[in-house]
């Protein structure tokens, strides 16, 4: 089950866990996408504290799959911001606005198209 993947020039080990028929040698698929969702929302929440001239350190972000609120439905995403001292309370709506406003998080929240195009030979 497990494959190695290339993302720009960087090598990435994927596989599924061992009772997914894997042997856990490399992250899953969806701790791939919470990795990336983490990532951007850091960099986005770095870059808008930063610009006002808050405080972006130690910084903490924590992502995960939220518990299914209904059986059938899709699990959600949460994202969790430990945010250091001194950031004022009344800036909460544009930190959670930030998190949310980088490439990956911002094409993951609002749903973007995907398509698959099949090719041979390369």
């Amino acid at each position: 089950m497990a494959s190695v993947c290339w993302a720009g020039r960087h090598e990435i080990v994927t596989d599924r866990k061992p009772d997914e028929g894997g042997t856990d040698a490399g992250c899953t698929s969806g701790e791939l996408l919470l990795l990336a969702i983490g990532s951007c929302a850091t960099g986005s929440l770095r870059n808008f504290l930063d610009k006002r001239g808050l405080p972006s350190a130690p910084l903490g972000v924590e992502v995960s799959f939220a518990p299914l609120a209904r059986a059938g439905e899709r699990d959600s995403i949460l994202i969790v911001v430990n945010l250091p001292d001194g950031v004022p309370d009344e800036r909460i709506a544009d930190i959670k606005a930030a998190a949310l406003s980088g490439g990956v998080s911002s094409r993951v929240r609002l749903g973007s198209a995907m398509d698959v195009e099949v090719t041979r030979g390369r």
